[in-house]
C-alpha cells in the first residue's frame, strides 16, 4: 500500500524561510522540485516481468503447501497451507495494489515515472507538484481497484475446496480492507478540496497499528464465512 509519497528531504522553497507563513503542503511539494525523474528509471517490461515472476513464485509455494496438506492429511501441513494462503493472498493483493496505483496515475495522464529496480518499493514516483487532482484521484482509486480485482479473481477462479484455498482469498480480502481503510478517507478528503499532499497528511501516524487490526479481523471473518 503506497501513495508514492515524496521522499523527505529538507529543500527550501524559493523566496521563503523556515516557519515564515509556509503552507505544509506547499513545503512538501517544494521538496519534490527537481527530484522527480522525467523518464522511467527502469524498464516497464522488466519490472512487470519481475513482479509477475514474484506472484507466480508465491502462488507456487502456496500450491505446494496445499498439495502436501491434501495428499498427506497431516495437521501440520494443513496449518502451513492456511498460513501460506493468508500471507500469499495478502502479498499478491499488495503487489497488484501498487500496479493499480501506477495504472491509475498514467491512465489519467499523470507524471508517474518508474523508480529504479532497487529498492523493491515504492514502484514509482508520483509528481505531486505538477499532477492535477484528477491524476491523484485515479492513482488513488487504481490501487484499491487492483487489490479488489485480486479478491474477485480468487473468488471466481478458486474452488472453495479446502481451508487453504479459502485462506488465500481471505488474505487478499484482509489486505484490501487494510488498504481501503487507510486510503478511502484520503480519497474523500481530496475530492472535498484538499490537495493530494494535504489529504495524505491526514493519515494517522499510527495507521499501521490502527488499521492492521481491521485487515486481520476481515481476513479472520472471511476465513470462517467463505
Amino acid at each position: 500500500m503506497s501513495f508514492s509519497e515524496p521522499p523527505a528531504q529538507d529543500v527550501k522553497a524559493e523566496g521563503s524561510s523556515p516557519g515564515e507563513g509556509a503552507n505544509p503542503s506547499d513545503d512538501r511539494a517544494a521538496r519534490t522540485r527537481g527530484r522527480i525523474s522525467e523518464e522511467d528509471e527502469a524498464s516497464l517490461g522488466i519490472v512487470a516481468l519481475r513482479d509477475f515472476a514474484l506472484i507466480v513464485g508465491l502462488l507456487s509455494l502456496f500450491a505446494a503447501a496445499e498439495a502436501w496438506a491434501r495428499v498427506t492429511g497431516l495437521a501440520f501441513a494443513s496449518i502451513l497451507s492456511v498460513a501460506d494462503g493468508l500471507l500469499v493472498g495478502a502479498a499478491v493483493a499488495a503487489i497488484c495494489h501498487e500496479w493499480g496505483h501506477l495504472a491509475g496515475a498514467r491512465l489519467a495522464g499523470g507524471h508517474a515515472p518508474l523508480k529504479p529496480m532497487e529498492p523493491f518499493f515504492p514502484l514509482f514516483d508520483f509528481d505531486y507538484e505538477h499532477n492535477d487532482a484528477r491524476a491523484f484521484d485515479w492513482m488513488s482509486i487504481g490501487g484499491n481497484a487492483g487489490d479488489i480485482g485480486v479478491v474477485l479473481l480468487f473468488l471466481v477462479a478458486l474452488p472453495v475446496a479446502s481451508v487453504g484455498t479459502t485462506a488465500l482469498t481471505a488474505g487478499a480480502i484482509g489486505f484490501a480492507v487494510f488498504a481501503g481503510a487507510i486510503e478511502f478517507p484520503v480519497i474523500q478528503k481530496a475530492r472535498a478540496g484538499l490537495s493530494g499532499l494535504e489529504a495524505l497528511a491526514t493519515i494517522p501516524r499510527d495507521f499501521f497499528r490502527r488499521y492492521l487490526r481491521w485487515g486481520l479481523a476481515a481476513a479472520g471473518v472471511s476465513l470462517v464465512l467463505l
